[in-house]
């Protein structure tokens, strides 16, 4: 059996709009005032828990924001009105669901996340597109304390699935691909570009289900 990870954002889902705007409809919703380097300063901090791990990075980033502004909100409400703009600018990626569906009832494959992320966001997504039923894992960085590229992530992965080998499907090969694949995964690149460093490309999610046939 081979065990078959994906990446989530930027492979099975991607952001339909940026992250900054993504900031400012959130700090409307919230009924926050702007300020000089309000975004800067979130970004700052939000990156600085993220590469902790830190379980929830988006209230500690926006406790800190709420703290050093002096803002007329909290960091739970301001982070609740952020994640919720997030998930609902968040689609999937062509291809998506029926390729997850095609491997349903395979019994040569067990399929499993591997994402960066805070845990409850990342898992929301997936149950926001319906994509939860499809996997027998979700490896998360914030709940498990490490993250790519580093190896750790990719050893918590190899312990919740039980494949002969292991494959990872994502769109970043510096990130994602290559130190999977150091790991002793297979690295599938989902990219329109051809990189040689990968062990197999894709340009689409389609592809997949043709490679691993």
């Amino acid at each position: 059996m081979t065990a078959l990870y994906f990446d989530l954002d930027g492979t099975l889902v991607h952001h339909e709009i940026s992250f900054e705007e993504m900031f400012e409809r959130a700090r409307h919703e919230a009924n926050v005032s702007d300020h000089d380097g309000l975004h800067d300063e979130y970004v700052t901090s939000f990156l600085d828990y993220f590469g902790e791990c830190h379980p929830e990075p988006y209230r500690a980033a926006l406790d800190d924001l709420c703290n050093d502004f002096s803002l007329d909100t909290d960091g739970e409400t301001f982070a609740d009105a952020l994640i919720e703009v997030e998930l609902s600018h968040t689609d999937l990626v062509d291809g998506a669901h029926e390729l997850l569906a095609s491997f349903a009832d395979d019994p040569d494959h067990e399929l499993g996340i591997l994402t960066n992320g805070a845990g409850h966001v990342q898992r929301a997504k997936l149950e926001t597109h319906g994509l939860d039923s499809y996997f027998d894992a979700v490896v998360v960085s914030c709940e498990v304390g490490v993250g790519k590229p580093e190896s750790g992530i990719f050893e918590v992965a190899k312990e919740k699935l039980s494949g002969d080998g292991f494959v990872f499907v994502a769109d970043d090969v510096e990130r994602d691909v290559l130190p999977a694949q150091r790991a002793g995964f297979t690295g599938v690149l989902l990219s329109e570009s051809v990189d040689s460093r990968a062990d197999n490309c894709v340009e689409e999610l389609s592809a997949v289900r043709t490679l691993l046939a």
